[in-house]
């Protein structure tokens, strides 16, 4: 069995987002969006609205998946530990994303551990009613299919970029990834909005932090990225895409 992150599940509690403002951050985003009316009103009427803190777990690896997320803002940190105790970032998400709605249905524990890196505002369901709306849901089961299947497609390429590509091909995808999905556009280029380690990066790449140094180093002489205050900005992401691909 999988050794589980050293925090415990913090409590959680209701938000203070009016209510139309939750209605359209969970029914806008990309797994809840055009469904029928009927659908979108049993999931508002059946879940809530939450708030979690900076540092503490929504969910543990190992765990009975009973719960399931949408992320209405704030970051979380998806990590992977394995039997030695070695942690892996499997993705940084934020805002649209979802937690818990694959397994959940699949009767499955928690394959991750879910940790709060910026403060949270969430919608929770009970797996049960999930799982229910589903069964009862055509438009809801075809959208989840679809997102199980991108999902997929998306870790089938890192895991062939982790098995073939050079590290630093490794570490430029890793920052075009988060630009992607958590990008915000900067006077200098595009900033990941989002508390980053070296490790954070390594743990990404399949690499360590003193590559990811030596090449933050390199490129921030040549004047590719910018970092301080534990952010960073694409300056070049055309190139850093170049670098992704093949290297050169």
């Amino acid at each position: 069995m999988a050794t589980r992150a050293k925090k415990y599940v913090a409590p959680i509690r209701s938000t203070s987002l009016p209510p139309d403002v939750v209605h359209s951050l969970t029914c806008g985003t990309k797994l809840l969006k055009n469904l029928e009316p009927p659908v979108c009103d049993a999931l508002l009427a059946n879940g809530r609205p939450v708030t979690a803190k900076r540092g503490t777990y929504l969910l543990n690896q190992g765990e009975p998946a009973d719960a399931c997320y949408v992320l209405l803002s704030g970051e979380i940190r998806l990590l992977l530990l394995t039997p030695g105790g070695k942690r892996v970032i499997i993705d940084i998400i934020g805002p649209g994303h979802h937690l818990g709605f694959f397994v959940s249905l699949a009767h499955k524990d928690y394959p991750v551990s879910a940790e709060v890196i910026e403060p949270c505002e969430l919608f929770v369901w009970d797996a049960e009613f999930i799982r229910s709306l589903v069964y009862s849901s055509p438009k809801l089961t075809s959208t989840i299919i679809s997102s199980l299947t991108d999902r997929v497609i998306c870790l089938q390429s890192k895991v062939q970029k982790l098995a073939t590509d050079r590290i630093e091909q490794r570490v430029a995808y890793s920052l075009l990834s988060l630009a992607d999905s958590l990008g915000k556009q900067a006077p200098e280029g595009i900033l990941i909005n989002v508390p980053l380690t070296h490790r954070d990066l390594a743990e990404m790449s399949g690499t360590n932090i003193y590559s990811v140094s030596r090449i933050f180093r390199r490129w921030e002489n040549d004047e590719l990225i910018l970092t301080g205050r534990r952010r960073v900005i694409l300056c070049r992401p055309e190139q850093l895409e170049s670098l992704a691909m093949d290297g050169s």
